[in-house]
């Protein structure tokens, strides 16, 4: 972002983004204008799915099998994850033009073998019980209308034994610098999630308890106070040796 000019515009595309997702009422975070929103994923978020996607693989080792990255988007998270895993991966948004944007973007990479886009609601997934074997999601979980419905599809859609990775942030493997710049850009123009759609950690705990979730982690970024992340393994079924009787 060395250019004055170009910056000034990357702001104003992501104000114009911020101001119209405070008014969405569906599950994508892409507001009225996913083509905005795609221009600022590929430019001042751009170092960010990359090394997301690097600390997924080396946080929870699933390289193989079913992901489903919801509320995808352009498909930057999904397409990072296909170029350092062997995963089939499902994009899904609920905006038709977000999936299209998605489609897009997985055919300039090459990827339209690994990444397949879906357009679907998480509250209501087009997926069958114990599909996939990991769920990410970045940026999406605060526009989600029922958190609870949500969050009971991801951990119905999730295989036994898998694992969701879902919440907002930039990650633990960002460079501070670019952390710093990022933030800088955001703060000046005073953009960020709109604060009646926060949640608090809290308010996030018993969401999860309410949707069936008993055991989680909830983090925010390694380093900061800032994003918050939950992650979660669906429990694999008891075997007979573990009923006991009475």
């Amino acid at each position: 972002m060395n250019s004055f000019p170009v910056r000034k515009a990357l702001l104003a595309l992501l104000a114009g983004f911020i101001l119209s997702a405070s008014a969405a009422s569906g599950q994508t975070n892409m507001g009225d204008d996913p083509e905005a929103f795609d221009k600022i994923a590929r430019t001042l978020f751009k170092p960010i799915y990359p090394l997301l996607a690097r600390q997924i693989k080396e946080d929870y080792g699933i390289t193989k099998g079913i992901c489903v990255d919801a509320g995808s988007g352009p498909g930057y998270l999904a397409i990072e994850l296909a170029k350092t895993t062997d995963l089939e991966i499902y994009s899904l948004d609920i905006n038709p033009k977000a999936s299209e944007i998605a489609g897009r973007n997985i055919k300039d990479n090459k990827l339209e073998g690994r990444v397949k886009t879906v357009t679907g609601d998480v509250q209501k997934m087009p997926f069958p019980d114990n599909f996939a074997q990991l769920i990410v999601s970045r940026g999406s979980y605060i526009f989600w209308p029922d958190k609870v419905r949500a969050f009971k599809e991801i951990l119905r859609v999730l295989k036994p034994g898998g694992t969701a990775f879902i919440g907002g942030g930039m990650g633990n493997l960002l460079p501070q610098a670019d952390r710093r710049r990022i933030q800088d850009a955001m703060d000046e123009e005073k953009i960020g999630p709109p604060a009646d759609l926060m949640v608090s950690f809290d308010e996030m705990g018993k969401l999860l308890r309410q949707a069936g979730i008993r055991e989680f982690n909830i983090t925010t970024d390694e380093g900061c106070l800032c994003g918050l992340w939950v992650e979660f393994q669906k429990p694999a079924p008891k075997s007979v040796g573990d009923i006991k009787t009475p």
